[in-house]
């Protein structure tokens, strides 16, 4: 059914066209304008930000660090003590619930004031492979001497923080409290970034409009320009060789017909509708803006290589560069 109302539509738009060769066609009627851009409260997270907190008490002091960048998908990167360990769940978890895109990379530094707070544990296999190397040295060699504390003492990591099995409740509060402090900030500015790209979306996708909507106006005198063309050059033929008026009408169909660039228009404007619908909603859009720039693009290469009129093209050209734009922007939005 679908390949019948297509053929239909086609046969509609022939028949205008072959109506349009017997006088010129005019239409001077306004530009449409496109609607006002919507309230800046929606929301629209860029991908890029930063955020910081920290806490200084008389036990312990902390201090986290976020920051945020492109990403497909959401990549999450956690750098922490190891006396800190069992906090990673938890962190990854609140991570995961405000953001849904981006490569995350959030970094806690834990500051021990007083001696209640540190507890070492030393590294037995790593001391063991260090003497049992430095003796088999003094053997072989025939050196003389001892493994003595000091020399031990300069072997990395031989003395590492132990991590705490349980997060103390003091400690987990405050955990809690730099952790939402510094996810905060960083969606504060992911969604003030968000703002600007918002808006920056917008005013190209109304530039597009605008351009489209005189693309539509120049396609209506598309088929006068083509019979018009016609005429020239088949007035110049006459002259040596015998002319079939039917032979005529039909060139003129199929290059109206092969020039028809109705449906990618429509395609276009709804594609419009769709990123403006996008940009109002209060949620992770990047994905589908990205595609809908993609299916823009081709559909502008599909005027590009359809247009035969100089204007037209020329605004085409116009179009196409801004979708390229907008593919770029979106790639750091969420």
């Amino acid at each position: 059914m679908a390949g019948r109302s297509s053929k239909r539509a086609r046969t509609r738009n022939c028949c205008d066209a072959a109506a349009s060769i017997a006088a010129s066609t005019s239409d001077n009627s306004p530009i449409r304008r496109p609607r006002s851009s919507p309230s800046e409260t929606t929301m629209v997270r860029s991908m890029t930000g930063y955020g910081s907190a920290a806490y200084e008490g008389e036990d312990f002091s902390l201090r986290a660090m976020v920051s945020s960048g492109n990403h497909r998908f959401l990549e999450i990167h956690v750098r922490l003590p190891e006396a800190l360990g069992a906090w990673e769940p938890a962190l990854r978890k609140k991570i995961q619930e405000r953001f849904e895109r981006g490569r995350i990379v959030f970094t806690m530094d834990f500051i021990p004031a007083t001696p209640a707070w540190l507890a070492y544990e030393v590294n037995r296999p790593l001391v063991l492979a260090y003497v049992t190397a430095l003796r088999q040295i003094r053997d072989e060699f025939g050196l003389s001497g001892e493994v003595d504390i000091n020399a031990l003492l300069q072997v990395r990591d031989l003395l590492r923080p132990r991590p705490l099995a349980e997060i103390p409740p003091v400690l987990a509060e405050r955990l809690e409290a730099v952790t939402e402090d510094a996810l905060r900030a960083l969606a504060e500015m992911r969604a003030t970034e968000g703002a600007h790209l918002r808006r920056d979306l917008l005013t190209r996708l109304t530039l597009i409009a605008d351009h489209l909507n005189v693309i539509e106006q120049e396609a209506k005198r598309l088929p006068e320009v083509y019979r018009q063309r016609l005429t020239e050059r088949l007035t110049e033929w006459a002259r040596e060789l015998p002319l079939d008026p039917t032979r005529v009408l039909q060139e003129v169909l199929y290059f109206v017909n092969r020039a028809d660039i109705s449906e990618e228009i429509t395609r276009l404007r709804s594609h419009l509708a769709q990123c403006r619908d996008l940009l109002e909603r209060e949620e992770a859009v990047g994905k589908r803006l990205d595609f809908l720039f993609q299916e823009m693009h081709r559909e502008i290469n599909t005027v590009l290589a359809k247009a035969g009129d100089v204007a037209l093209a020329e605004r085409a050209l116009a179009i196409k560069a801004e979708i390229e734009k907008l593919r770029e922007q979106v790639q750091n939005v969420e």
